[in-house]
Order: structure tokens, then sequence, then C-alpha cells
């Protein structure tokens, strides 16, 4: 702030003002009490309920997914042997939440195994070996007595609870710069997602890295705009934090230097904010490392980290080894346009006619904002409102949105719409703010018309439960055909077990043929099974003199081979299944 010696310059107090500034009037606020913004807080109320009982509901009906069962088991195992190591291609933190309700439940474990070592001691390159944590983690669910569904359930509910956090963090950032009407449509628009739905019931590290991400995000711009050693701080442990989550959060990098070049082109010159930044920026580094070290146990090399690192940007760069899917095509490389197209199949119809109607309010209202500027000269003027435009409120979430969206669109990684969680929070945030903006003055039709598309938001989501990972919108080819235009983790990632299961008890099925995409054991989930080619090999049958099944029950991504050499089953895909269950397991009667 100003010295006490001397008046503040007009320019200074002007920007400070302008930059918390909201970006949209805050319709329903009361400055005299705030009764209206702390009253706005009770609507969250019955949308996180809803949500969360939608999510946890959804966890008793799923079997596990691909990875999730290494986070269950590897994190329980690294409590009762203080060893975390079986994954270091992902940092730990996701680790010790998931393990610890598992581990606090007493669960049996495996006899104890080393891990292989994941650095060579002579520099060479590291060998990984998958096939242990898997095998470690499925005997622990499956082979020591453990009941999974209750296993998973445990682990799960630290998954809702990040997506909770996430739905309370846009709300609390949307009503600090638009109001409770921005602050009830963005809160609405992310507990909705089909993809929060479905993750945030999931035991894997793609929702929490959204919740850093956008915590991350919203912490830097804070110290940025008031730099200070407390505000660097709480960055450096926000950005800690969410790098200890997924590594692909060191694109925070990038758009931090962003949020920075922004707001130094609308301070000018400012030696007072540069030094403050300066100052902030040493604060964050070193909050960073401590965080990371603690982390990392005490590593205060980081090796850990840095191989970590490492590999992912070479999983990013190489992509995942098999071929990419997407409307019936394969490729190796994937497609630059694979997240814009799987966008519009992955949210609701709704969601993408709330970002138009967010985007013309923000538009109406910075052509509003653009009136009268002072400054004498054209050049001055528009020097004027790009300045306004970089101290907008809006800046995080549209610079993180757009930072995180091109480095998808760059990378070989085209397996799961998931990847794109982080970005969703931002454009929802953008979405409140400018339905705000609109809201005070539109009239009865348009704010009836934005109630309606949020209902229908939440009510396109909701309609696949308890499946939400197989949601696919309103322009897919149908609820049970989604397989039609995306696989993999965007849709089948082996949650279709103890839908199968019940399938199989409702109908008088003994055993069936089964080809399954996943690494759960469908022995362990009651089901009785003749192996047909799976990714990963299922272990023959056990029955003596058994009937051969009169069922084929095949999994929506391994029906189009994209992992099985030679394609097994492509005759299969000429027929049309006698039913689908959970929208992924297709089903087949044999007939003569």
């Amino acid at each position: 702030g100003p010295r006490r010696d001397r008046a503040p310059d007009m320019q200074t107090v002007t920007m400070e003002r302008d930059q918390t500034a909201p970006v949209a009037a805050p319709a329903g606020r009361s400055d005299a009490s705030g009764t209206h913004t702390r009253r706005v807080w009770l609507w969250l109320v019955p949308i996180l309920l809803l949500s969360m009982t939608a999510t946890v509901a959804a966890t008793l009906r799923t079997s596990t997914t691909f990875d999730e069962l290494i986070m269950m088991a590897g994190g329980a195992r690294g409590w009762e042997t203080g060893r975390f190591d079986i994954q270091p291609e992902h940092p730990p933190l996701m680790l010790y939440l998931y393990g610890l309700p598992v581990y606090l439940s007493q669960p049996a474990y495996p006899p104890y195994a080393e891990a292989p070592r994941w650095r060579a001691e002579d520099g060479q390159p590291a060998v990984r070996d998958f096939g242990f944590r898997y095998g470690y983690s499925r005997s622990f669910l499956w082979e020591s007595g453990n009941d999974p569904v209750r296993i998973a359930f445990l682990a799960r509910l630290v998954g809702a609870l990040c997506a909770a956090a996430l739905v309370l963090l846009v709300f609390a950032f949307t009503l600090r710069i638009a109001g409770p009407v921005g602050a009830v449509v963005a809160g609405a628009s992310v507990a909705f997602l089909p993809d929060m739905l479905a993750h945030g019931g999931v035991a894997y590290n793609d929702v929490p890295l959204a919740l850093g991400w956008f915590g991350a995000l919203w912490a830097a711009d804070v110290a940025i705009r008031r730099p200070s050693i407390a505000r660097g701080a709480l960055f450096g442990l926000c950005a800690a934090l969410a790098l200890s989550v997924k590594f692909s959060a060191v694109v925070l990098a990038p758009a931090v230097l962003l949020l920075l070049l922004a707001e130094a082109v609308a301070r000018g010159r400012d030696p007072q904010w540069w030094r403050g930044a300066a100052t902030a920026a040493a604060a964050a580094l070193v909050a960073t490392y401590v965080v990371l070290v603690a982390v990392y146990r005490g590593d205060v090399a980081l090796a850990e980290f840095r191989y970590g690192l490492e590999y992912t940007f070479g999983h990013v760069n190489r992509g995942h080894g098999a071929p990419a899917y997407l409307l019936g095509d394969l490729s190796r490389t994937g497609w630059w346009y694979f997240y814009p197209v799987a966008f519009l199949f992955k949210t609701p119809a709704a969601l993408h006619l709330l970002l138009m109607v967010g985007l013309l309010g923000i538009v109406r209202r910075a052509s509003d904002s653009l009136a009268p500027v002072s400054a004498p000269s054209r050049v001055r003027r528009v020097l004027e409102r790009v300045r306004a435009a970089l101290r907008s409120p809006l800046r995080m979430p549209v610079i993180g949105a757009a930072m995180f969206g091109a480095a998808l669109l760059s990378a070989s990684l085209a397996i799961g719409f998931r990847y794109a969680l982080p970005v969703l929070p931002l454009l929802c945030a953008v979405v409140g703010a400018g339905c705000a903006a609109l809201w005070t003055r539109a009239g009865r039709g348009l704010r009836v018309a934005i109630v309606a598309l949020l209902l229908w938001h939440a009510g396109s989501a909701l309609s696949f439960y308890p499946h939400f990972l197989a949601y696919t919108s309103e322009y897919g080819p149908g609820r049970d055909h989604g397989h039609r235009v995306l696989l993999d983790s965007s849709l089948d990632w082996g949650q279709g077990l103890l839908e199968v299961r019940d399938w199989m008890r409702n109908e008088g099925v003994d055993r069936i043929w089964l080809s399954y995409f996943g690494s759960g054991m469908p022995g362990g989930y009651g089901i009785d099974y003749e192996p047909l080619p799976s990714f990963m090999p299922l272990a023959p049958s056990a029955a003596q003199d058994a009937p051969e099944p009169r069922w084929i029950v095949v999994s929506a991504t391994n029906l189009h081979g994209i992992y099985l050499p030679g394609d097994p089953m492509f005759r299969l895909r000429a027929f049309e299944p006698d039913t689908v269950l959970g929208h992924t397991m297709m089903v087949y009667r044999i007939t003569e």
C-alpha cells in the first residue's frame, strides 16, 4: 500500500480497486450485512448432498477400475511396512490418502515381498516391473480373505471428499468474483459433471489433480496481485500438493508465468510490486521444496520425484503403447482434436449451452466497461483497456484452462477424457461469472432458461446412475452404443463386474464365456466363467465336467481389440448383443 508520509497516487488506488472488483454485479448480495452472501452457502447444501449421495452410492455398484486397486493395496501396504515404493511413476500423496482408511480397517496382507527397485544404481535406465504392483494388489483384494467391495468403498470415500472439496473451492472462488448467482451456477455445474460423479467415486488421482490445480492457480493469482511472503508461501504449499498428486501439475510453471506477465503488463512501472513479487516468488520456491521433501519422506535430493517427472514426460511424448480410439478409428499417435471431440461426448449438451450463455454475459459486461477512458490518445485508450482486461478476475480460470488445454492438445496420450478433468472446473467458473453478468439485466425468460439448463445438466448426468463412467452425451449414438465413439477409461475401465454378477444371479446363468478389460479378478466377485482373450489373462475355471456356457460377455474395449493381439473379437462386432450391462459389458447368447 501507499506510504503514510505521502498521498497515494490515483493510478495505484484505481488499479487496486479494479483488481478486486467483481466481474459481474453480484446479484442478491447485501452490502450492508452480507446476509444474502452468507445465505447463498445454503444453496450449496442440496447440491452437494445430491451429487455426493449419487457418487458414494455408485461406488457400491461398480467393481474396481483398472489402476485404483494399486492405490488401495499399495497405500495400505505402505502404512503397514513403511514402504510406499509400489508405483514411483506417480507421486505418493494419494497412496497415503487412499491407503489410510484401508490400513485402519486392519485388513489381511499377502506374504510380504520386496518391490523391484525403480532406480538403477549404475545410472542406467530404470527397469519397472508393472507385474509386481498388479499381482500384489490383486492378491491383497481377492486372495487374502478381504472383502473387495468394502475395501474399495473405504478408499473411494477419500475420492468423494476430494470431489466435494473441489465443488466448494469453485463455489468460493466464483462467489468472490461474481456473487451468489455465479457461485450457485458454477458450483452446480461442477457438482454434476458426469466425470466428476464418475471419478469422484474412483480411488485415483484425476479428481484430486483437478482440486490441486484449481487451488494452486487461485493461490498463485492472489499472491501475484498482492505479493507477500505469506501469500507466496501459501502458493508454494498448494503447488507442492498439486505436484504430489500427479506430475502433470508441472504445467503450473508456464501458467503462473503467464499470470505474472499479465500482472506486470497491467502494473507498468511499479518498483514496489516488483520487489514484492520477487520476495513472494522466493517464498513460494522454498515452500514448494520443503513440502515436497516432506511428502517424499525426507528425500532432500528429490530423486524419486525427478524419476517420476522424467517418466511422465516420456509417457506423454511416446504415447500409451497401444492404439488410441476415437469414433471407430485407431491411431498409434492419437489426434490433436481428441479432447475437444471427447468434450462433446463426455459433457451434457446443457453445459455447452450454459457455456455459450456465460460467454455472452462476459462479452456484454466487457463491452459495457469499455466506455469512457480518460486517456488523451487512442493508443493510451487501447493500452488502458488491455490493462483492464489483464486485471480481470477471470484471468486465472482463462489462463489455467488455456495452458492445460494446450498441454493436452500437444500430448500423444489419448486414452481417456479423465486427463482433461482439471480444465472443466475452470470452465464452470467462467460459466458462473458470465451467467451472473446476465442475471441482473436479464428478463424472467432468460433466468428461467438458465435454471432449466442447470436442471438439464444435472438430470443428464444423474440419469446414468450408477454407471457414470460410461456417460455419453446427447450427441452420442445411444447409451449402450457409446463404444462407437470412445473406449478405454473414457467409457470402459473395468467397472462392470458387479453388473455381470447381478445379471447372472437374476437370470439364473451359472457360467459364462468372459473377455474382460480390467485388472479385477472376476472369480473374486463370484463370477463363474470360462476365459476368453483378455487384457490380463484370466485364470482357467476350476470347475470339472461343467456344462459349456451358453453366454458370451465381452467388455466394450476388448470388443474392438485395442489391446488384444490379432483382434480376436472382430466376428462379434457383426452382431447386436442380446443385452448390454452397465452400458459397457456386451452379452451374446450362443444359439444353434
